[in-house]
Parts: structure tokens; sequence; C-alpha cells
């Protein structure tokens, strides 16, 4: 390490897309450079990634990782580790572990492999050895590395973090109005692919029972739809009498001001490693109604930022009918919610544990 503690880190990232793993890199990348550290990333080429961290300055390296590419790929990890002095590199999804094993193993240098997803690969225990580290994004996930035969030395959990707190206020009018729906509704947002894993298909049943009651209640999806799951999405919309009630908006760059216009935000997946989506709406301090497994219980905590509830639409409903009813408690959760994720989920709290599970490698 350097004698003013600045560390020399490289990224290795095996997918250049807009996923939660490729952000999280970018926003690391980021905070780390802030800190005055140097930092690089090896990503393939392609995507988004790659122009997204050479917008902030941040060197990148573009290279094939898939079929014979990973060698080629080596022998440029190799050269710039030299080259810069990089002391370590830190990992993130399988491919990247298995580059990143046996370049520790060619050049000695640590190995830090964050494990963003359920993930059984035999690699995970072939990395835990020396002073290397397996970073879980959650609790739960640690669990399963260490249910996983990994000996707990080697396991650490570090939570993902949001900046959507340090976002200014949206006008809900204007965001419902340039979404086209009434301003009179009552919106129930779901950020998140549209795909089986999410529980959109849930949250529609669900919502059906809720407009019995609440015929002002307005359903909102935001994200990319899966063409695997497009009709059917459509179908149990109209069959549910939601089509004038239900908005997909596709990809947007504009989240937080979507969650400032959302009544109630829910997360009603089949499973979460961690849950990005939660975090970012107790951020902007709303409710959120989410499934009781995975990891959302680490984030969502029941009765005091939200609700917790089995994967089932008639118990999506009644929590989300309780919240509409009690507005109150409604915005008491919000507030909390805001509050845990100032002190447990920003960015900042994220990059000071990164700092201290590098230091420990390297000491």
């Amino acid at each position: 390490m350097s004698n003013d503690g600045q560390l020399r880190v490289l990224q290795l990232i095996s997918s250049s897309a807009t996923s939660g793993a490729e952000r999280h890199v970018s926003s690391l990348s980021n905070l780390l450079q802030q800190n005055d550290h140097h930092v690089q990333v090896v990503t393939p080429g392609g995507g988004w990634l790659p122009g997204a961290l050479r917008s902030s300055g941040i060197p990148v390296m573009e290279s094939r990782m898939k079929g014979f590419g990973w060698l080629q790929t080596m022998t440029g990890l190799v050269r710039e580790i030299r080259r810069n002095d990089i002391q370590l590199v830190h990992t993130h999804l399988t491919r990247a572990a298995y580059i990143g094993h046996a370049l520790g193993l060619l050049t000695r240098v640590p190995i830090v492999t964050s494990v963003h997803i359920a993930n059984n690969d035999q690699i995970y225990r072939r990395l835990a050895h020396r002073n290397n580290r397996l970073v879980a994004v959650s609790n739960y996930v640690a669990g399963m590395l260490r249910g996983n035969g990994i000996p707990e030395r080697f396991v650490r959990t570090v939570y993902n973090g949001t900046d959507f707190i340090d976002f200014a206020p949206a006008d809900r009018n204007e965001v419902l109005a340039g979404l086209g729906i009434p301003t009179d509704r009552k919106v129930i947002g779901l950020v998140g692919k549209v795909c089986r894993d999410k529980g959109q298909l849930e949250l529609i049943s669900a919502m059906k029972q809720v407009r019995q009651d609440h015929p002002d209640a307005h359903v909102l999806f935001v994200g990319k739809v899966e063409e695997s799951v497009q009709a059917e999405v459509h179908a149990a919309i109209d069959d549910s009498g939601l089509r004038d009630h239900a908005t997909l908006t596709g990809v947007r760059h504009d989240i937080p001001s979507l969650l400032d216009a959302m009544t109630i935000s829910t997360l009603p997946s089949v499973m979460e490693t961690f849950g990005v989506a939660a975090i970012e709406a107790m951020a902007r301090r709303r409710a959120v109604v989410a499934t009781r497994i995975g990891a959302l219980p680490e984030v969502v905590q029941h009765k005091q930022t939200g609700l917790l509830v089995d994967l089932r639409p008639s118990s999506i409903a009644e929590a989300i009918h309780y919240l509409l009813e009690n507005e109150d408690e409604r915005e008491r959760m919000g507030r909390t919610g805001q509050n845990v994720v100032r002190q447990m989920f920003t960015l900042t709290e994220m990059v000071k544990r990164f700092e201290a599970v590098y230091r420990d490698v390297l000491n």
C-alpha cells in the first residue's frame, strides 16, 4: 500500500450491460476515484458500462472474455497489473471470478470477489484461499456461501448503496401527467424488469382485489418488458379490468421522479439476493410491500419501513389495502425507511465498507 493510503484497484466484470452488477461497478469505481484511489476497469466492449466509466474519467480496457478471448484478457490483465502497480483485483460475476482466480494464481495479487446472486458455482470455493475475500451483497448470500463449505473467515457482507436520497423532490402531478396518468390516481409501483421472477403477474391479480375498495388505484410497471412474458402480462391486465389503470413505461432513467409519483412501492419477487429497488423506494420515503423471501427481510423491516407478505395475490392485496387505508402509517413507514437508508444503505457507507475489505486483504 502506498504511504499516503491510496489503494490501487482493478475492477474486473464480465458484462457491460445495464443491470445491477454493471451499475454497481460504475458507482463503486466513481466513489473510489473520488476518494483519491487509483481505479481502472476491465470489461467486455459494446455495452453501456465502458462509456459510462469513460465519461467519469475512469480508465477502461475493453476485452472479450468468452471463448478464447479470456486468454487475451489474461495477457492484458497481467500487463495492467505490472504497469500500474495494481494491489488487488475486484471481480464481479462468475466468468470474471474464473479469470480472477487464474490471475491470482499467476500474479499472487489478492482477489476480492463480489457475489451478487445466488450461485453454487465451484469457483467461489476455489477462490477461498490465501488472503482472497468473497463479498456477499447480503447476509442471505453470505449464509449461502458458508453453507456451500466456504469458511467464514473468507466471507464478508457489504450491502449495496443508493444515492436516491440526494435527489430533489419531483412534482408528482407533473410526473403523472407526463405518463398520461390522472393525478387523482393512487399509484402502486413496481420497479424492475417485467418478467416472471419480479412478481408483476401476481401484482396484477392483487390489483383486481384492491380496486374493489379503491377504484382509483393504478399500477405502474417501470422496466424493460421481457418478450417471453409480454403477451401474458397484457392479457392479464385485460382480464383483470386494468386496461385503463395500468401503465408500462419500459426502461427509464428518471427512477427517483417516478418513485416520487407512487403512493406505494412493491417488490413481490420470487427471489431477491438483496433488493436494490426496495432501498431506492425507501430513499424516496415510500412504504414498501415486499415478499418475505431471500434478503428482503434484511432490507424491509416489517411494520417499520413496509410490509412483508407471502407471494400470493391475496396477501399482496391485503397489504396494499392496509397502506391505502392508513395514510399516517404509510407516511411513518416512508420516513423510517429514509432514515434506515441514511444509516445503512448510502453509497458513502458502501464504499467505506469496501475500503475496509480492501485494507484487510492488503494488511
